[in-house]
Parts: structure tokens; sequence; C-alpha cells
């Protein structure tokens, strides 16, 4: 029989050779294209990370189509349902192109983001469209709104990681926020979600503690780089 330290020992060991801590620097996928499609919210999206591209700085293009926040959600911001968003190799935001919309985040100096929000204005029996603009400071981090859809392309079982959230759009842009996980343990912005893995190990569902599920991933591929 194993003393008990001995058997804690072993535990440990046995847990940590399960676990892979992702450090800051490192790529959380490997290099080919990935296409997948499910639910978010409840609605249909498609989402095509492109390979990393010598012209954008060896980072990532993520088409994107889904159905996004609601302006009453995003403090009256409207986001496009058809968004580019340009991505590193830790899957955080470089750029937001808002595409039909006024709405973006481009890269400030020399950090952060420059922020444009096109908010719809009632004046009486006037409506018009007005661009505000915001700054946000500090490293770059994950879209607090789209980390669910991000999570579908960086989570994998067994790892973990710690990084930035912030709310692009949103009301909350001013608070200190991070999305993390350890194994299947996610935490978005001080929620709690349970992840599960498909075969691969990759994201098959995000469940909130309710048993609501946030997001599926019904069909996933990858398609290799072109030598």
């Amino acid at each position: 029989m194993l003393r008990p330290i001995a058997l804690f020992l072993l535990l440990l060991a046995t847990y940590s050779s399960a676990t892979t801590t992702l450090s800051a620097g490192e790529a959380l996928i490997d290099a080919t294209q990935q296409e997948l499609h499910g639910t978010f919210a409840g609605q249909p999206f498609w989402a095509r990370l492109t390979q990393p591209d010598k012209q954008f700085g060896n980072n990532r293009v993520l088409h994107l189509v889904y159905t996004p926040p609601s302006a009453a959600d995003l403090d009256g911001a409207h986001l496009s349902d058809c968004p580019f968003l340009l991505l590193d190799q830790q899957l955080r935001i470089v750029a937001w192109n808002g595409r039909d919309t006024g709405t973006q985040a481009v890269p400030a100096a020399p950090t952060g983001y420059s922020i444009t929000r096109e908010v719809s204005v009632v004046e009486g029996d006037d409506k018009r469209i007005d661009l505000q603009q915001r700054s946000i400071t500090g490293e770059r981090g994950w879209d607090l709104r789209a980390a669910p859809l991000l999570l579908a392309l960086g989570w994998r079982r067994g790892s973990t990681l710690s990084v930035r959230a912030i709310d692009l759009f949103g009301p909350r842009h001013g608070e200190a926020l991070t999305v993390t996980w350890q194994d299947a343990a996610v935490t978005i912005a001080g929620t709690a979600y349970t992840a599960v893995s498909d075969e691969q190990g990759r994201l098959k569902s995000l469940t909130a503690a309710d048993g609501a599920v946030l997001i599926s991933v019904s069909a996933r591929t990858n398609v290799a780089p072109v030598p």
C-alpha cells in the first residue's frame, strides 16, 4: 500500500501530465485553416479562421456569420452580423472590421484600441446615426461578447489559460475582466461554465451552471497549409 504522501505525489504527477498550461506567447491552435458551425446563444453561426497571413503581420482573419448581441445589450451600439476579426496567435483581437456598420476596433499607440461605435440617436421625430469614439488602454484581449466563439476555436481538453477580456463595444469596457479555463472549468468575466470536448479534445459545447448551452459546435474541419 502506498503511503499517503506517495499517493499524493502520484496523483499530482498524473494530474500535471494531463494538464497543459499555455504560455502567453504560445499559439492556441495550429496554422491550419479552421472552419466550424453550430449554435451560439440559440442561433446558428458559421466561422472560418484563415491561416496566418504575412500581409497582416502573421495574424489570422476570422470570418464570422452570426446573430450579434442586441444594441440594448451593447449600450446602443450596432454590430454587423458578418464582421471580419483580425486575431493574433492567442486569438486576441488585433482589429475588428464591422463591414456594413461604422462599428470597428483598430490598434492604438502604443497599446490598446481605438473604438468606433455606431449608435442610433433619436431626436424628436428624427433618427440619425452617430459614430461614437472610445479608447481602451492596455494589452490585447478577447472581446467579451465573442469569447464563447473564440473558446470554440482555442479551447482544448486538458489545457489551462487566462486571457484578458474586453467589452470592446459594450458598457463593461472599463472593467478588469478575464477569460480563464482549467480543463473543463471555464470562467468568462466571473461567470462559470463547463466545457464538453469532442473526440479530438476540442470544444463540443459550453454549458452554464443552470444547464443552458451557450455554444455548441456541430461540425469542424481543418485545411492544411499549402506548401
